[in-house]
């Protein structure tokens, strides 16, 4: 039995190795390049052999919420586990919505938000960025006591974070609705929401376990809110939806020291190249074709001026084996897109190929006239 898993480590790494032959560098969904050592995956499959497989798995998380609670400053009561944060999105977008609650949503946001709204037919009001792509708290709609405002902070694809100050004073000013702030790249900015349930009963954050720790293949994610609030929302959780694998994980290898320690580094270290990437971004070489937005995230959200010269280096990014998400079907945000930070060296590599297929393309004559009649 052992060497079948043996087996079947060597076949999905054989299968990510086909997938990086097809893409050179995957800087589209926020993931960390690196992944965690073969010898912890094997502690791991240790104990997933001597599970029963014929049962359902545990549906008491309990040990696990109180380790998360000591990560968040909180306590058992004040988190809700769930198979990853997009399970809580749609969870309580359907909740919400069959309630008759006004959802308004900050847009541009997480795509997941605009998309489970629109295949279930959910309503809501849109509560749009600035021009510039600031949070414009002058332009918030007045919220109703039976109304849900959804924030998502640091903004994913944009990158800026919503002042924590504002938020109090909304919760304050709102205390008959519900104010969620989806916060899943916290770890990478420096603002954290998450103390702020234990004042507020009128709010929950969302945190995961997918970006700032090596692990998005195990797909946890948690809320953290007042405990009347968790004692409801786990009602509309079902039993069973965390798999053995995800479970065994999160008891055996993701609260231990050298695995925190571990990933603490590794933000430190996303966070150190999200900077210098911005930086290098900023130079002359790149200031009259596009632009990057400052971001809080494990990521940058960039803008071509020119629409043909977007084009063109969007499908050059792909034939040259760069994925990154195209942002440009997102409101607000025509001719952009969000590349995730990678290593330093792949990080160099996408400046590189990107500074060359920039240079290849306003070789035109046309895009050259467009670019000096932008700038």
């Amino acid at each position: 039995m052992k060497s079948f898993f043996n087996d079947y480590l060597l076949a999905a790494k054989q299968r990510i190795s086909d997938v990086n032959q097809k893409y050179k560098l995957l800087l589209d969904k926020n993931e960390q390049t690196i992944d965690i050592d073969l010898q912890w995956k094997e502690m791991v499959l240790d104990e997933l052999r001597a599970a029963h497989w014929n049962r359902y798995p545990d549906a008491d998380h309990s040990d696990i919420e109180s380790k998360i609670a000591d990560y968040c400053g909180l306590k058992r009561e004040n988190i809700v586990l769930s198979p990853g944060s997009a399970s809580i999105i749609t969870t309580l977008l359907n909740y919400f919505a069959l309630n008759r609650k006004s959802i308004f949503i900050t847009q541009p946001s997480y795509s997941l938000f605009d998309y489970h709204c629109k295949t279930y037919n959910i309503q809501y009001q849109p509560w749009f960025l600035t021009d510039k792509l600031e949070y414009a708290y002058d332009r918030l709609p007045e919220l109703g006591k039976n109304s849900v405002l959804i924030i998502t902070s640091p903004n994913n694809p944009v990158g800026n974070s919503f002042d924590i100050n504002y938020l109090e004073f909304l919760l304050n000013l709102y205390p008959e609705s519900m104010i969620i702030v989806d916060a899943v790249y916290c770890e990478f900015g420096n603002v954290d929401y998450t103390p702020l349930v234990m004042k507020y009963k009128n709010l929950i954050v969302l945190r995961s376990f997918s970006k700032a720790f090596p692990v998005a293949g195990l797909r946890l994610g948690y809320l953290c809110a007042a405990p009347e609030t968790t004692a409801a929302l786990k009602k509309l959780f079902l039993q069973f939806s965390i798999s053995y694998f995800s479970l065994i994980f999160a008891r055996k290898m993701l609260f231990t020291p050298e695995f925190m320690e571990l990933s603490a580094k590794r933000v430190k270290a996303i966070i150190k190249e999200r900077n210098l990437m911005y930086e290098m971004l900023q130079s002359d070489e790149f200031k009259n074709v596009l632009y990057a937005y400052p971001s809080q995230g494990n990521f940058l959200l960039i803008k071509v001026y020119n629409e043909d010269l977007f084009s063109k280096l969007a499908e050059s990014l792909a034939s040259n084996g760069i994925k990154v998400l195209n942002a440009n079907n997102f409101s607000m945000l025509e001719n952009t897109f969000r590349v995730s930070i990678g290593t330093p060296k792949e990080n160099q590599m996408f400046l590189e190929i990107l500074k060359n297929i920039i240079d290849n393309i306003i070789q035109s004559k046309s895009i050259q006239a467009q670019l000096l009649t932008v700038n």
